[in-house]
């Protein structure tokens, strides 16, 4: 076995622990909100965020694992920038998924009947816009046409994601509940919408180094 085929799938081992406990953060976030649509600030909830804060702890401690691999063990140094960038946008997306989870928690927020079934559908499309993300991340160095054609699913998701943004906020303000309540809720949404926005920055970043490797 070649040194470069050893220090390559070694790399390509602990991206995979990465991804997989990245998307199980998400998946813990998008379990959170459904319990929250279903019972509100509840104890299943509160486990559930905490559930989602190891998780994303776990990412992170891997993630630095990779980042000392990098330099340390000189793990394909010609990529090493390029990787650095994506594994720091992807955390990005995690952080921003717990924070949304926090601001629920910490803010005691009610969720109106009106907006659930459209609240459920905008964290459906940003939690997939995440999952697109780590499918691309997977095959970066293996499908480079395919790459691009999920970073295009990413895009397409951001813009579902803002349509339905839009047309949340119109619900929020034209509703009979206290202003200080749709402040709240728009701030929400928007910080929900944020997840398929940094999604499609990791996407940017994955199209950009696609194209560096197809020249």
């Amino acid at each position: 076995m070649s040194i470069f085929f050893s220090r390559k799938h070694k790399l390509s081992s602990m991206i995979e622990r990465y991804l997989k406990k990245t998307e199980e953060c998400i998946e813990n976030f998008k379990q959170a909100l459904e319990t929250y649509f279903k019972k509100g600030i509840s104890k299943e909830f509160d486990e559930i965020i905490e559930k989602t804060h190891i998780a994303e702890s776990l990412a992170d401690d891997i993630r630095r694992e990779i980042e000392l691999s990098l330099y340390e063990k000189s793990l394909i140094p010609e990529s090493r920038g390029d990787i650095l960038g994506i594994l720091e946008s992807t955390d990005k997306v995690l952080n921003k998924a717990q924070s949304v989870l926090y601001q629920i928690q910490t803010e005691s927020l009610r969720m109106p009947e009106f907006l659930k079934e459209d609240f459920a559908q905008l964290t459906d499309i940003n939690a997939e816009a995440f999952k697109d993300v780590a499918r691309a991340i997977r095959i970066l160095f293996e499908d480079l046409r395919g790459v691009r054609d999920i970073t295009n699913e990413i895009d397409k998701k951001e813009s579902s994601s803002d349509r339905l943004e839009r047309e949340m906020i119109k619900k929020i303000f034209s509703s009979p509940i206290e202003i200080g309540e749709k402040i709240l809720l728009k701030e929400l949404v928007i910080e929900t919408g944020n997840i398929s926005d940094l999604s499609e920055n990791v996407g940017d970043r994955l199209s950009i180094v696609a194209a560096k490797r197809m020249i």
